[in-house]
């Protein structure tokens, strides 16, 4: 039998062509998209300077030898406004920098952002720490500042509830269907993501007697949120 396609021409058709075509046999998907619905973004560099790192741990060590901080079996905790020393000023200066674009990327409006909070954590290489959320702040961000061969890295953890309700098996993990994203510890590393990601420190297999030493931080914006019924004044 003869029929016809839509621009007019003809063309020798068969039952069973005829069927083929009522029943969308060879219907196709075009104009495909892939959409990357709410993204959680890790930001991170390197130091060009790595020096700023021994400087720092030099500073470091002296809060702890000064009595300053917190002392446990596990780990010392520097007091948490590091930031104003003016032995880190370089640091502090290139976070403020790289938090600037970090903020920018994400669009935030801000009269300004600062460092609300900086501390450093003295720990032995192999220690491990409970995964946590950095409260009351928009971004966090640590610096690894000496890292002992084989120390702990740095574990996320997806944040989207009810994500894993169906766990399936997969032929390959990549960074579409994993739950956990793991960034070894590297002297000179910057990180910075959105607080509320889940993250850890993974227990290390070191056998070095050296100390693993970070500095953490978080940012935080001053600005008026003019939303109705939520306004919110950041000073």
């Amino acid at each position: 039998m003869l029929g016809s396609d839509e621009f007019g021409g003809h063309f020798e058709s068969s039952p069973d062509h005829h069927m083929h075509r009522l029943w969308g046999a060879r219907m196709e998907l075009v104009s495909k998209q892939l959409f990357q619905l709410f993204p959680t973004c890790l930001f991170t560099g390197k130091l060009s300077d790595i020096g700023a790192c021994d400087r720092a741990e030099k500073k470091i060590r002296e809060l702890r030898k000064s009595g300053r901080g917190s002392f446990d079996l596990s780990a010392y905790v520097t007091p948490d406004d590091i930031w104003k020393l003016d032995e880190l000023k370089a640091l502090v200066d290139l976070i403020m920098k790289e938090s600037t674009e970090v903020l920018n990327f994400y669009k935030i409006k801000r009269n300004s952002h600062y460092i609300s909070n900086m501390w450093a954590n003295i720990t032995h290489p192999n220690h491990r720490h409970h995964l946590h959320i950095h409260p009351n702040c928009l971004l966090s961000g640590l610096l690894y500042v000496t890292t002992p061969q084989d120390c702990g890295p740095t574990v996320f953890e997806d944040p989207r509830p009810g994500a894993r309700i169906i766990e399936p098996e997969y032929t390959e993990m990549n960074p579409a269907n994993s739950n956990r994203f793991v960034v070894p510890a590297e002297k000179g590393r910057l990180l910075l993501w959105p607080s509320y990601l889940l993250h850890a420190v993974e227990a290390g297999r070191s056998v070095s007697a050296e100390e693993r030493i970070v500095i953490a931080f978080n940012i935080m914006i001053r600005t008026t949120i003019e939303t109705p019924t939520a306004r919110l004044q950041l000073k």
